[in-house]
């Protein structure tokens, strides 16, 4: 019961750092902000697990984590808007996007469950050890992941996630079909890695556009999880099986669902990005509204010049910076003022309490 408890309250503690990350991160910095995330907690494990032996001292790095968590979460809270400011044709489109996102996590913890199984299964009949190290090769595809989702601007994103799918895909039949098991554990943790944090920041970046964002947030680790469980006993007969014609039948429709999943999702947000420039134009009494915010803050023209691109783009910081034909520095500068001005603590939140103060005005 204890431990029901605790992990309900773990799950909670969970989602809500899910929810704040994004709004306190920049955007070109999330993934990597996850990766080093996961990485440094998959690391603080594999000490605690093989250099804490004595039960009195894992108490007390439990009660100092817990502690410390607290009071870093009770921070963020105190910190963060709750104002969520989003159109109504934008929540439509997100939404649609991520009800494709759901079903490809939904395929492809299904191809992830079944290669666990498989690696599972070997290491429990004794006939091949896992041991320790692989964490650390989680944690390693962990930090490589947030690097190169965030890299070009996270363009190849959707087909690294892909390509690792197929991998994964391929190593189970390898395996099954005699292949060696260290390269079944090797793409394993390696694929683990860089699947968690796409779902993870996939949702994130997702939930800055919902209606619901604080359980849009969470959901990619829910849909694991949860499929994860459901899965289980049927990825397990499936390893068991004798008929091989069907494991590999039932991989390849889990690989043509998922190409349809992936090609479905990706279109869903090209559609998406391609419709908030024209949607986020000027609209009537916008440019009042700007004003009035302008002299109650006390902003500068240049100030209020930047606020006006930073409400309609979702551009990188260089290519608003080039927009406003000024330099990145001089751009942060701008949005550190303009954040100070306000008691804001980022972009985001700069926005969102704009257009929160928009509605308590009247607008």
């Amino acid at each position: 019961a204890a431990g029901c408890i605790c992990f309900i309250l773990m799950g909670m503690a969970g989602s809500a750092v899910h929810y704040y990350l994004p709004r306190e991160a920049e955007p070109e910095h999330l993934a990597k902000a996850v990766g080093i995330s996961y990485a440094v907690g998959i690391l603080l494990q594999f000490l605690n697990n093989n250099l804490i032996k004595n039960d009195t001292a894992e108490s007390v790095v439990l009660a100092v984590s817990a502690a410390v968590f607290s009071v870093l979460l009770l921070n963020a809270e105190n910190g963060m808007s709750e104002a969520e400011s989003v159109s109504e044709s934008t929540s439509k489109s997100s939404g649609h996007a991520g009800l494709w996102l759901i079903l490809l996590i939904i395929l492809i913890t299904c191809i992830f469950s079944t290669l666990d199984a498989a690696v599972t299964l070997r290491h429990a009949a004794g006939s091949a050890d896992v041991g320790q190290w692989p964490r650390l090769l989680l944690a390693g595809s962990g930090l490589l992941a947030g690097v190169f989702y965030d890299s070009l601007e996270h363009r190849y994103e959707n087909i690294l996630m892909y390509c690792m799918t197929v991998l994964s895909a391929f190593c189970i039949v390898v395996l099954e079909n005699g292949g060696p098991f260290f390269a079944g554990l090797v793409v394993f943790y390696l694929s683990a890695g860089f699947f968690v944090v796409f779902f993870t920041v996939s949702f994130m970046r997702l939930s800055t556009r919902m209606k619901c964002p604080k359980l849009w947030a969470g959901l990619g680790r829910a849909v694991n999880n949860i499929c994860a469980f459901a899965t289980g006993s049927l990825s397990l007969r499936l390893i068991r099986s004798e008929n091989q014609m069907l494991r590999d039948g039932m991989l390849l429709v889990l690989f043509v669902l998922i190409s349809i999943a992936f090609f479905v999702y990706s279109n869903a947000l090209y559609m998406q990005e391609k419709k908030e420039p024209e949607s986020s134009g000027t609209k009537p009494g916008e440019e009042e509204s700007l004003e009035m915010f302008a002299v109650s803050f006390s902003l500068t023209e240049r100030e209020k010049e930047v606020l006006e691109v930073l409400l309609v783009s979702d551009e990188n910081v260089q290519d608003i910076a080039e927009t406003l034909m000024i330099s990145r520095a001089a751009l942060y500068r701008h949005i550190a003022s303009l954040n100070e001005k306000t008691g804001t603590k980022s972009r985001i939140g700069l926005v969102q309490f704009y257009y929160r103060y928009h509605r308590r005005n009247g607008g």
